[in-house]
């Protein structure tokens, strides 16, 4: 199954699914809450780390010193 979004509003602590989506979630799914207002990407941390955390945005280190970059070459491609 795909990801799906879509608005809703909260009454009573229940949301309604939209008509179009009731046959696709038919197991258990993963829920995300987010307000509409909200500004901002929605990141999703992987399934079963817990919440989101600096962890998540560590940045990878590639040693480039000995690259070597011909930009004519990569403009042929």
């Amino acid at each position: 199954m795909s990801a799906i979004t879509f608005k809703s509003e909260v009454k009573d602590n229940v949301i309604k699914i939209p008509e179009q989506y009731k046959d696709l979630l038919t197991s258990t799914v993963v829920v995300t809450i987010r307000p509409t207002n909200e500004e901002g990407p929605i990141i999703y941390p992987p399934r079963n780390t817990g919440l989101i955390s600096e962890a998540n945005f560590q940045a990878a280190k590639i040693d480039t010193r000995n690259f070597v970059f011909n930009r004519d070459e990569a403009n042929e491609r």
